[in-house]
């Protein structure tokens, strides 16, 4: 879980915003709340993402935006 944090926290603070860490965090995410719609949903929209965004996908403020709602979530659910 200490890895999934860490991830997520440097993607929101925008210190890591590369595809790589994106993808990182579908798989933590995925793996940690596998039944937890809201979680589910972040890692649809993980899946969509690309740092330039485009036509259907989500650019790097849309995806912190949403990671760092989700982040509070997860702060909370605790």
């Amino acid at each position: 879980m200490d890895d999934l944090a860490l991830v997520l926290t440097r993607f929101v603070s925008g210190e890591d915003t590369s595809l790589a860490a994106a993808n990182s965090l579908e798989v933590l995410l995925d793996d940690a709340y596998p039944d937890d719609e809201l979680v589910q949903s972040a890692v649809m929209s993980l899946a969509m993402y690309r740092p330039g965004g485009g036509s259907f996908l989500l650019d790097t403020p849309e995806i912190q935006r949403r990671l760092h709602r989700l982040r509070d979530y997860l702060a909370h659910r605790t």
